[in-house]
Order: C-alpha cells, then sequence, then structure tokens
C-alpha cells in the first residue's frame, strides 16, 4: 500500500527545498501556504526536523548553511516588502572600509511595526525611494544613506574609513552625499556633525557643454533635486557612451536634446541605438528637448522628481 502522508510530505519538501533555494534557504508561512502546507503539516515537517521556524513568518531549511546574509535576508521577509538592511548592517553589505559584517539592522516606514523580526528596526520617517537599491536579493540603503544612519553608532576612525573608501571605489559621490546630509540635517538628525568633520568640502561643480545643460542643471539645482555628474562616460555592450547627465544611485541618465545635435534621422537613429544599449546595461534613460526645458520647466522637474524616487508619496513606501 502506498503511504500517502509520505508521499505527500515528500512533495512539500521538494516543492519547499526549491523556493527556499532562491532565498538562501528561507521560506515565509505566506509562501508555505501558497504551495498548499497546511499548519498541521508545518507542526508535521517541524517536528522530523525537515524545517525550522526562525521568526514568526520566517522558517528555514536546516540543510542549508546558516550565514549572516541568510540572517539579513530572514530579518527583511519577516519586516516586510517595504523593508530594507540599513544602518551599520548596510554599510557592511556594501563592504564599506572599517565596518565588520555581523549587525542585523532594517528600517520599515514610520507607519510600520513589524514584530518579532530577528533583527534591529529602525521606523524611519524620511526614506525615500532613491535612498534604496533593490537590484539583489536584498533591499538595502544605498551606500550614502547606509552612511548617514549608521553615523550615530561608528567611531570617527570608522566613518571617515567608510566615507573614503566608498568614494573611492565608486559607490558614492560627495556631491551626493553632502546633498542627502543638506536635505536630512534640517531635522537635526544625530551624526551628521561627525559626519560633516570627516567629510572634504563640496568641490566646485564642473562646467556644463551647452546652454541647454546649463539651463536642466539650473532647473534642477533650483528644484532642490540632487546634483547630477556632468559628462560622465559609462560602458554598454558596445563599448562606452557619454551622457550629458547622470544620477547614479538612481541609475538615471538624462540626455538633453538640441535642435543642432540631435536634428538628423541617423542622430536620432543613433541615440536610439545608444539608449537601448544603455538601457540593457541597468540604466534608465530620460530624454528632454529643448522646448521642453525652456517652456515646460515644472514637467522636466516632476518627472525627475518621480525618476528619482522623491515625490512626497515615496517617502514611506
Amino acid at each position: 500500500m502506498v503511504n500517502c502522508p509520505a508521499m505527500a510530505h515528500r512533495s512539500h519538501m521538494r516543492a519547499i527545498a526549491e523556493r527556499s533555494t532562491t532565498q538562501l534557504g528561507l521560506i515565509t508561512t505566506g509562501q508555505l501556504t501558497r504551495l498548499g502546507v497546511s499548519e498541521q503539516t508545518r507542526r508535521s515537517l517541524t517536528a522530523r526536523d525537515a524545517i525550522e521556524r526562525v521568526s514568526p513568518k520566517v522558517w528555514r531549511m536546516p540543510g542549508h548553511p546558516p550565514s549572516w546574509r541568510q540572517r539579513l535576508l530572514a530579518a527583511i521577509l519577516e519586516a516586510g516588502p517595504a523593508a530594507a538592511v540599513s544602518h551599520v548592517a548596510a554599510c557592511a553589505w556594501w563592504r564599506l572600509d572599517g565596518v565588520p559584517p555581523g549587525s542585523v539592522e532594517v528600517s520599515v516606514p514610520y507607519a510600520q511595526r513589524p514584530r518579532g523580526v530577528p533583527g534591529v528596526v529602525h521606523r524611519s520617517r524620511d526614506l525615500l525611494a532613491v535612498d534604496i537599491d533593490r537590484r539583489g536579493i536584498l533591499p538595502v540603503t544605498t551606500p550614502s544613506r547606509s552612511i548617514i544612519d549608521a553615523a550615530p553608532a561608528l567611531a570617527p576612525a570608522q566613518l571617515e574609513a567608510a566615507v573614503d573608501g566608498a568614494a573611492r571605489s565608486g559607490l558614492l559621490r560627495l556631491p551626493y552625499l553632502h546633498w542627502r546630509i543638506d536635505s536630512l540635517r534640517r531635522q537635526g538628525r544625530p551624526g551628521i556633525p561627525a559626519l560633516l568633520d570627516v567629510l572634504p568640502p563640496p568641490q566646485p561643480r564642473p562646467r556644463e557643454e551647452s546652454w541647454l545643460e546649463r539651463r536642466l542643471t539650473g532647473l534642477i539645482r533650483d528644484a532642490g533635486l540632487p546634483p547630477p555628474r556632468l559628462q560622465a562616460r559609462l560602458r554598454h555592450t558596445g563599448g562606452k557612451a557619454r551622457v550629458d547627465l547622470l544620477f547614479d544611485e538612481a541609475r538615471l541618465v538624462v540626455e538633453a536634446d538640441g535642435h543642432a545635435t540631435h536634428a538628423t534621422r541617423r542622430q536620432r537613429q543613433a541615440d536610439a541605438e545608444r539608449a537601448a544599449r544603455l538601457m540593457a546595461a541597468g540604466w534608465r534613460v530620460a530624454r528632454f528637448t529643448y522646448e521642453d526645458v525652456v517652456e515646460r520647466p515644472t514637467y522636466v522637474v516632476e518627472t525627475l522628481r518621480a525618476l528619482l524616487g522623491l515625490q512626497a508619496t515615496d517617502l514611506v513606501t
């Protein structure tokens, strides 16, 4: 006679193993339910040490090796989809100099109060979409935001090493870090004075190439948006491209299309090909015409604000 319960357990374990493999050996209660694993089956699998509970909503496959990354992911899965690894833990995730791995910290929107998270939870009123990098398995605050949040917990030598290493490796741009500090220190955030002590002063802005680019960067500056990198060079599958404006942390390229430089069919075709190659390399591309910049500045600013994740509705998403 076929042992149906045993076959069902084997079927469940295959499904659990397949799903958890993509999550460092972890799986949530909601995912188990969608796989058809009932509460009674969960108790049975737990009694057989086939799965073990990590937190109220997260389970682990015992055969998967435990690690710091797994602990971070467990905290994120428990805290919910709006959470991100942050503070000292995020600095360690980015391998910033002077910050060893080990701590588990996540930030969530202030309105949320997750319980049972296996780590430290920070409730944030000012976490923007642009502050979170979601390209990998773990959502994590960007290097700039991570350093700002971690500043109160880091010694001056650690803070200086983290900033210097991140700048040298290209993980952050000092003009952007200065902009983010300016936008947050009005709230009296702790750690800002110590961070400013180790930062070099802001550098003069490089010259833009054209009148239209100067007009566009002026709109960006007057609107209080983060400073872009000008005339930056990026690699793509076809080689290198020099772009007008680049917002590194938002992975956003902005091009100013003047009448003289983008007028012919071949020029437009080349522009479209370059944009496609940049998008294939993971960059977003926004183009603004002369008419946009001169006659519709509000449209330009609001479009950039949305693309940068700086709209008021994104403050706690």
